[in-house]
């Protein structure tokens, strides 16, 4: 008589198989996505920078444009040097998860991490920041790495091992961080926080330490501190002022309340968001880990209630909120418990993966339903652009362009490599403000380039005897008219 495998082993090789092709799809989608995307204005931004080498940035601290400046020593291809970064760091952060895992599990237990790098891959928010070279990729591995050494703070800390090594490896990572983005002082004051509330109970790290921690930190930041100094503080002002809105009325706090919230729930998976609420507050899973799992609590609770707080003067977006959840990845499984939601929260993030490929490679999808939402328009048509654009620097004998917006000035110069061109916006600095003063060059006869929702404005009208409008440029994808722009001649005796 044959004998018949258990059921509960059958179960487990269906599942296992499930996530196989569910890690194959992600990564497929992904190759796809390094392939055939489209640059996004930010990465164009962004690798601008790094051929620009400066201690800071207005919009961002330097680390991510320093990284990429040392990788243009191995290669000179523009696609290369935006799309193998972000890769890179998701194969160390993986790394990371898997390793953490067997330190939670007490052994490698292969399907556990399977389904952890699984849960992980389908978050929206990890999907698209391993994908592009923003700098919340960086952000997200140096705070993942600096949340395992904590882990290991409290692992050693709890056996009675000296554990301070791991204390000041994790305090130099966030540094780093800090060095990347902003926001990671969210999970930086989150951790302090907590170590300052419940240092009787958790003993230590000793004041010694924080202070020398805190010094660290401040030391690691010099090259922001100098540049800003040297700049007359823009992007702290860009930040703490420009950003805040002045009209604090109700209908903008609501407004700007409900777009971060949503934002959050669809970005970090709405079925994360729910089993998070349901199970992972419901009790700590391991007693022997219950001060880690406090301290994810608390620097969750604290940056939801930062960014709440922040809704009431600005508008909060919702990848502020990354940090609050970096100390949760290694526990996914156990806040996910039920396979069911897996499943889903899986399913979702494929779907979500997809969409955002076919929208950014292939055909934008807010097209199927009205006009073509700006932030994705942008994107195309670049070949056509640089070709009209070339065409109308001949026939009226100039050299230089300037764009009413960043992000179009910076996909020209990524896709042209015209790197006299220019950006004036109207309502903002940029980086390329901080660029113009330092040269310190007059206006001379130039073609401007605008659409209709960043027209010209006094600063460019400012420049210009005179400006005469030319033509229209329309990019077309099959017969759906997807971005308008407008060109005029800027002209000075």
């Amino acid at each position: 008589m044959k004998k018949l495998a258990p059921r509960n082993s059958i179960i487990d090789s269906k599942e296992s198989i499930f996530l196989v092709l569910a890690l194959l799809f992600l990564i497929t989608i992904k190759a796809l996505f390094l392939w055939y995307a489209n640059p996004l204005p930010d990465e164009a931004y962004y690798w601008l920078w790094s051929k620009n080498i400066a201690f800071s940035y207005f919009d961002h601290p330097p680390l991510v444009s320093w990284f990429q400046a040392l990788l243009s020593f191995f290669s000179n291809n523009k696609y290369f040097l935006i799309r193998a970064l972000p890769i890179f760091n998701l194969i160390v952060v993986l790394t990371i998860v898997i390793i953490w895992q067997q330190y939670i599990s007490g052994k490698f237990d292969f399907r556990e991490c399977l389904q952890t790098v699984v849960l992980f891959l389908s978050f929206p928010i990890f999907t698209i920041f391993f994908s592009i070279s923003f700098p919340d990729y960086l952000l997200i591995t140096l705070l993942i790495a600096a949340s395992f050494c904590l882990f290991l703070y409290f692992e050693r800390n709890d056996n009675g091992k000296i554990a301070v090594q791991f204390w000041y490896l994790a305090v130099f990572l966030f540094s780093l961080a800090l060095l990347t983005k902003y926001n990671a002082v969210l999970f930086g004051i989150g951790v302090l926080a907590y170590f300052l509330y419940y240092k009787n109970e958790i003993g230590g790290p000793s004041y010694g330490h924080i202070i020398a921690a805190t010094f660290i930190i401040f030391l690691i930041q010099t090259p922001v501190l100098f540049w800003n100094l040297k700049n007359e503080l823009v992007s702290f002002s860009f930040h703490l002022n420009q950003r805040l809105d002045q009209d604090k009325d109700i209908l903008t706090l609501l407004k700007n309340l409900i777009a971060f919230l949503s934002g959050v729930l669809l970005a970090f998976s709405p079925f994360f968001i729910f089993n998070l609420k349901n199970n992972f507050f419901a009790a700590n899973y391991f007693d022997k880990r219950k001060n880690f799992y406090t301290l994810s609590k608390f620097v969750l609770i604290f940056t939801l209630a930062f960014c709440i707080f922040l809704a009431f003067f600005t508008n909060v977006l919702y990848y502020w909120f990354t940090p609050a959840i970096i100390l949760l990845i290694p526990f996914l499984v156990k806040i996910i418990k039920a396979k069911i939601w897996q499943y889903f929260h899986i399913l979702y993030g494929i779907i979500i993966s997809l969409i955002l490929f076919l929208n950014i490679s292939i055909y934008p999808i807010s097209a199927f339903f009205g006009n073509v939402d700006r932030e994705t328009a942008i994107v195309f048509g670049w070949n056509n652009i640089i070709t009209e654009i070339e065409k109308e620097k001949l026939e009226h004998d100039t050299e230089k362009v300037v764009f009413t917006d960043y992000r179009l000035g910076s996909l020209y110069i990524f896709h042209s490599s015209d790197f006299e061109a220019d950006v004036v916006m109207e309502k903002r600095k940029t980086q390329f403000d901080v660029w113009r003063e330092e040269e310190n060059f007059s206006s001379t006869n130039t073609l401007i380039i605008a659409d209709e929702d960043f027209p010209i404005g006094k600063k460019i009208l400012s420049r210009f005897e005179s400006i005469e409008f030319l033509r229209d440029m329309e990019i077309h994808i099959g017969n759906k008219l997807v971005r308008k722009y407008h060109v005029f001649l800027g002209t000075n005796s």
